[in-house]
């Protein structure tokens, strides 16, 4: 089996895909957000430290040692924005939009009756991949993948004499997502064609991240319906 390394670079282009409590896309006219007003997406793994146990003889030196084995639970997403896209927070966040009389989403709201823990979504985003020449395909893209993410909250921001930018903090990744394979073509396939991924995700899979030659899909004007046209 071939394997290949590459570099990735700046972030390009976001999905976020709504899904139900079981990790399901929900079929709607506002499920799915392609954006490229981000800044930066952290990702903080969250590790249970391993315990080491050691007993020393009465001499003083180590006679049993076990060091104990770290135990990876998943990530903590912190997103930081430059552009305020209400629907986009709204899906991230399990929050409310706000609209004027002619019905356009114009703001968003922070509630403290909703439950982020209730609402969840998939994360999807493209980087670039310097020096890296493709065979065919649209170019050279790093695509990383978080299937199943609980929804996190609006956190801190400044209004001063400088650009204000809102952030996503707390989401977490879930065991259990449903991914499969995904509903979006994002690799090439048999011909050199668009496919979904050629392997599915097992449910307790919380990140993957790949190399493809499909280029990432264009920025939506707000949120649409899934499955996208």
């Amino acid at each position: 089996m071939a394997q290949s390394s590459f570099p990735l670079v700046r972030g390009r282009t976001m999905r976020v895909t709504q899904l139900d409590a079981c990790g399901v896309p929900i079929t709607g006219d506002e499920s799915v957000n392609v954006s490229e007003g981000f800044v930066s997406v952290g990702l903080t793994a969250e590790i249970n430290e391993a315990e080491e146990i050691e007993v020393k003889n009465a001499n003083g030196k180590t006679c049993v040692r076990d060091p104990g084995c770290p135990e990876f639970k998943g990530y903590t997403a912190e997103i930081v924005f430059c552009d305020v896209d209400p629907c986009l927070y709204a899906m991230m966040t399990g929050q409310s939009t706000i609209a004027n009389e002619a019905g356009d989403v114009v703001g968003f709201k922070m509630n403290t009756d909703v439950n982020a823990c209730d609402k969840a979504f998939a994360l999807e985003v493209w980087a670039g991949v310097p020096g890296v020449a493709c065979a065919g395909g649209e170019g050279a893209f790093g695509y990383v993948l978080l299937p199943f993410m609980q929804a996190g909250v609006v956190g801190d921001f400044t209004i001063e004499n400088a650009a204000v930018s809102f952030t996503i903090s707390g989401a977490k990744s879930k065991d259990g997502n449903t991914w499969d394979v995904g509903p979006y073509d994002v690799v090439l396939g048999a011909g050199s064609t668009p496919a979904k991924l050629a392997e599915a995700l097992e449910p307790n899979d919380h990140l993957a991240v790949l190399y493809t030659e499909v280029a990432p899909p264009a920025a939506t004007d707000g949120c649409v319906a899934f499955p996208l046209a």
